[in-house]
């Protein structure tokens, strides 16, 4: 959490005005600030943890709150009395959720997510589209001129040309320094080396942002050199083959998880099955396996009751896959 909330008439509360009448009540109050600041920090549901198993002792909270020792534990000792926190292992802010609103906070973010997954998406179905109508091409030296005469029968061809430049450039340099360029600038570029080399450039110019991380202050003046000077580094993979490769991994990890979801299926009937066998054996049968299982244990090792058992449920399972195979 980037902040918490806290009423404006909290210093008129019973609570706060105990507080303020100990020794010492106005550290004791920052103290509390302190500790509501700290637990909205570890968006932990206000407890105060470090990590999921190391929690806040009296000692960590006075090294990173910066008051002395005996201060803090005073404070626990009457924030506890005064039921403003639980200590059970782990010091924890009561009724957290109450007056932080943290469902209301917890549903706007899965919100916000959903929402951002699906513009991703979008995006990403709009790009494979236009990607199908004007790919990217293989070689470094694509160039088409677009005319400078504007006419009544080619003001519609270029006007769809500079609509699905911006669209096409601007889902190619998305979520990088990139995309802050101009429709102005990407139009301009497009009727000065071409639609389709400007598309070149704008992936080429993505992806090396994404594996460099380099600052780019001026993106229409850097498309604009790459698109004049466009060599296709090395490591370049083109968009389309970028997108195959993708398919192809998806569609392995399906067929992964198809095969294991068929194996756990397999597996599940296999134990169902063992079970339901070991439960229509009569006392003595059972004992009979468990005596077998023992006497394979190795030599020193006393295996316990439940580990027998396990065993003997295998020796029944598979003397009955035998008697079923003879």
């Amino acid at each position: 959490m980037e902040w918490v909330k806290v009423q404006c008439n909290v210093l008129d509360h019973r609570k706060i005005k105990l507080i303020r009448r100990k020794p010492g009540g106005n550290t004791l109050l920052l103290l509390w600030f302190l500790l509501l600041a700290e637990a909205g920090k570890c968006g932990r549901g206000g407890a105060l943890q470090i990590a999921e198993h190391i929690p806040y002792t009296a000692e960590t909270l006075s090294l990173m709150l910066t008051l002395p020792k005996r201060v803090v534990e005073q404070g626990l000792e009457l924030f506890a009395q005064l039921e403003m926190i639980e200590q059970g292992g782990v010091i924890r802010i009561r009724n957290w959720r109450k007056y932080q609103s943290e469902d209301k906070l917890e549903q706007r973010r899965e919100k916000d997510r959903l929402r951002q997954q699906r513009h991703r998406e979008k995006e990403h179905t709009a790009l494979q589209t236009e990607s199908c109508d004007h790919p990217a091409p293989l070689s470094p030296v694509s160039h088409v001129t677009l005319s400078r005469d504007v006419t009544p029968e080619n003001r519609t061809e270029k006007n769809r040309v500079e609509k699905t430049t911006d669209r096409v450039s601007r889902l190619l340099l998305s979520q990088t320094p990139l995309a802050n360029i101009a429709d102005q600038e990407l139009v301009g570029l497009s009727q000065r080396h071409g639609l389709e080399r400007v598309q070149l450039a704008a992936d080429v110019a993505a992806e090396t942002w994404r594996r460099e991380r380099n600052e780019i202050r001026n993106p229409g003046g850097y498309l604009n050199t790459l698109c004049e000077n466009l060599v296709l580094p090395g490591w370049y993979i083109p968009f389309t083959e970028r997108q195959q490769r993708a398919e192809e991994v998806r569609r392995r990890q399906e067929m992964q998880l198809a095969v294991q979801g068929q194996q756990q299926a397999a597996e599940e009937v296999e134990i169902k099955a063992r079970d339901e066998l070991w439960q229509s054996l009569t006392v003595a049968e059972r004992e009979q396996f468990c005596a077998i299982a023992r006497e394979e244990c190795p030599a020193g090792v006393q295996a316990s009751d439940a580990v027998v058992v396990i065993l003997a449920r295998m020796k029944a399972w598979e003397a009955r896959q035998v008697g079923g195979c003879s």
